[in-house]
């Protein structure tokens, strides 16, 4: 909050004339106006009745907030002299206010002051002990305030010791279609339970607040998380650097102990908040015990997730997700242990994960993934998939950023997961990866990404990572027919280290029986250390490689074309003689490009039982010895090869 350089105890309302109409405060209109004439002050009521839904006003004092602009008007020494003005504690307000039902009251008490006058026509609201009392006989006594809630006014102190649920939650009820400030706490922070937040509601905290979890949450369904966002709608949340967490030692057994848990709600929008040390996520975003089976429209900004437990951010379901500016770090405890998991429990059938973006985001020192895509529970009876990654960074995790798990067949969830411009960095294994997802199910791309330093822990034959920076590939857990659709556009696989990890740039491989189609590479690079470009397993089908600037592979004497050179230009540089190139068996999307450099004879052989395509027909090989002579053979799915172009006699 801006320019909070105001008391709120040291000035006090205004009631108009207009607004104590009807409103069944009652109070001596006559004497208050002729006690007031002179100084040509009236007192507004202006939050007493108002239930409208607004925002910050981002250049006003707590007290203006509270209160309304104040200007010249009467402050509180001159109230005092009034007769109708009685200042009394809130305890006397209780059990005194029934002898003089008609005055105004003045509470006093540290962090409660404020004006508080009788409203005739309530009979049922109930004693929160900031904006309503009831006295002993039943009288209703409100508290005259503008827009503005005050968490002190229920008894809040924050001294790090006394939990204070029900003093909060009396705050957020009363601050339904209004505001509430959080000042920052006396001790060490607010000791809280579970708390609820209604609809149509701003949040602002004091930089520098801290509320702590209670340790005894409920681990088992149903579960209590610290914020319950359920079932309601304009949720503004301004944490200014305030910090929700949790003692996360208390919470060594399950993984459902969130700070947030955002359920079947809409238009909730959380900005610089750290959600720290819970017993399972961060961040929740999803279904649980909601009547909507997806959350909508929802942002999360400039936020942080740290040493949480399970995830930082737990995506279910969601229609509308905006995550700018966020952190996810040192997830440990229990698996996934992500920085983000976007995994659909598809209990009902109807999640999604629908326009979601995240802007800026990192997400480092996480034991699992930074950021995970898992859609195994989904199916192609759910809308499609719609997810994008936009400059977010990984560094430090097992994996970078990994989509795992889409189904195959006619049941495959289709849709689309895109990182843009992304970046990962010193990841143990590779940077980016994509797991047991099938050609039928959703298309992953990635363009402009770069993975730098990555397999740390150095194991090339990892049967996951496999010495690579990027890799598409199965695990056991989730065999599939065939994996692919996946495109690597304009990537960069960079090793800078002086003793080099990286052993494969770009890996397309099986682990078990499994068949691999459709991958496409676009002008994707490597450099530093030793490291291959592409390693593409010899079953694969229909992996194209546009490669530009081409890169070039020079062949000993007698070599086999292996299809990792899919793109390349394969040369027999440094030859001090004759050289045979066996092709590899042909497969569609395949395309090699061989130049004659030294003058010595290139032979070029199919695989037994294949022949290459020319105008002069079927033929077992291709031979020129003339440097600069050139032929590009391109793979056909019947096993023979096609020549798409060719400079000098080769035939």
């Amino acid at each position: 909050m801006r320019n909070q350089q105001t008391n709120p105890k040291d000035e006090v309302a205004e009631v108009s004339d207009k607004d104590l109409a009807g409103s069944g405060v009652k109070i001596n209109r006559r004497k208050l106006l002729a006690s007031l004439g002179a100084a040509g002050v009236t007192f507004v009521a202006g939050g007493l009745l108002s239930s409208r839904f607004q925002g910050v006003a981002e250049a006003n004092s707590v007290t203006e907030n509270v209160y309304g602009s104040l200007g010249d008007k009467l402050k509180l020494p001159d109230l005092r002299n009034l007769d109708f003005c009685l200042t009394v504690s809130m305890n006397e307000l209780r059990t005194t206010a029934d002898l003089l039902p008609d005055a105004a009251y003045l509470v006093t008490d540290a962090g409660k002051e404020g004006w508080f006058l009788l409203d005739t026509t309530d009979t049922t609201s109930a004693d929160n002990s900031g904006t309503v009392v009831v006295t002993a006989k039943g009288r209703r006594f409100k508290r005259i305030y503008g827009e503005t809630v005050v968490l002190t006014w229920f008894g809040a102190v924050g001294d790090g010791v006394t939990a204070e649920t029900q003093a909060l939650q009396n705050a957020l009820n009363a601050a339904a279609g209004k505001r509430l400030y959080i000042p920052k706490q006396r001790g060490r922070y607010y000791l809280s339970g579970q708390l609820s937040v209604p609809s149509n509601i701003v949040i602002e905290f004091e930089p520098g607040t801290v509320i702590q979890a209670i340790d005894t949450l409920n681990k088992k369904s149903p579960y209590e998380r610290l914020i319950r966002i359920k079932n309601v709608k304009q949720v503004r949340i301004i944490g200014n650097g305030a910090t929700l967490q949790m003692n996360k030692a208390a919470y060594s057994s399950g993984e459902q102990a969130h700070i947030f848990d955002i359920s079947g709600s809409e238009n909730v929008v959380i900005e610089g908040i750290h959600a720290n040390d819970s017993g399972g996520d961060g961040f929740y975003i999803g279904n649980y015990e909601s009547t909507q089976p997806f959350c909508k429209d929802i942002v999360l900004r400039q936020c942080t997730a740290n040493n949480n437990r399970r995830q930082g951010l737990s995506v279910i379901s969601v229609d509308g997700l905006l995550v700018e500016g966020c952190r996810f770090t040192n997830t440990t405890g229990t698996a996934p242990k992500s920085g983000v998991d976007l995994e659909p429990n598809n209990n009902s059938g109807q999640d999604v994960l629908k326009k979601i973006r995240f802007v800026d985001c990192t997400a480092e020192g996480n034991v699992g993934r930074g950021f995970l895509v898992t859609l195994h529970r989904m199916t192609a009876a759910n809308e499609r998939v719609d997810i994008t990654f936009e400059r977010c960074r990984t560094k430090g995790n097992s994996f970078g950023s990994s989509v795992n798990y889409g189904g195959e067949g006619t049941q495959a969830v289709k849709g689309e997961v895109t990182f843009l411009d992304c970046m990962a960095e010193n990841e143990q294994y590779a940077g980016f990866s994509v797991l047991s997802s099938s050609p039928e199910s959703v298309k992953v791309s990635f363009v402009r990404c770069r993975a730098v330093n990555c397999n740390t822990v150095n194991a090339p034959e990892d049967p996951y990572g496999f010495g690579s920076s990027f890799i598409v590939t199965t695990v056991p857990q989730f065999p599939r027919t065939a994996i692919g659709n996946v495109e690597f556009v304009e990537c960069a696989s960079i090793d800078e280290r002086s003793a080099p990890l990286i052993v494969r740039g770009y890996s397309v491989k099986k682990n078990s029986a499994e068949a691999i189609r459709n991958i496409r590479f676009v002008n994707c690079t490597a450099k530093g250390g030793m490291q291959r470009l592409l390693y593409v397993d010899p079953a694969a089908d229909q992996v194209f490689a546009n490669l530009s600037p081409q890169p070039e592979l020079a062949l000993a004497s007698a070599a086999a074309i292996d299809p990792g050179a899919n793109g390349h230009l394969i040369t027999n540089t440094g030859a001090s003689g004759a050289s045979v190139y066996a092709l590899p068996t042909s497969r569609k999307g395949q395309q090699f490009t061989v130049t004659v450099e030294t003058p010595y004879s290139v032979k070029l052989t199919p695989q037994p039982g294949s022949s290459i395509r020319t105008p002069a027909g079927l033929k077992a090989e291709l031979v020129s010895a003339n440097p600069g002579d050139l032929v590009t053979l391109k793979g056909r799915s019947d096993g023979n090869w096609d020549i798409v172009g060719v400079v000098g006699e080769w035939f």
